[in-house]
């Protein structure tokens, strides 16, 4: 059982992408984070030598991409987001209940 060693420009991928990419193997994987100049370090180490790492390279660079995205999504959607939040609370709450009636 090897460690297999990937590397993501950080000027592509946020460290909160790459530590989300990360956590979603911890339960099958021994993973590091590292920070290199421009570049983040993934490590992960199989937790057990019935775990397949016939495509984990692939599969952990497509888990990336889908992180970056929801990341971006997030960013571009926050202010919507937190409008519909607002608005849900304020109706779910009466304007007039000045609490509990004797």
């Amino acid at each position: 059982m090897g460690t297999i060693e990937l590397r993501f420009d950080a000027a592509i991928f946020s460290a909160d992408v790459v530590v989300r990419t990360t956590y979603r193997y911890s339960g099958d994987f021994y993973t590091s984070v590292e920070h290199e100049a421009t570049t983040f370090v993934v490590r992960l180490a199989p937790r057990s030598s019935t775990v397949n790492l016939a495509l984990l390279e692939e599969r952990f660079r497509t888990d990336a991409l889908d992180e970056r995205m929801r990341e971006q999504i997030r960013e571009e959607t926050g202010e919507v987001h937190a409008a519909l939040v607002t608005a849900a609370l304020r109706e779910a709450v009466p304007a007039d209940d000045a609490g509990p009636t004797p």
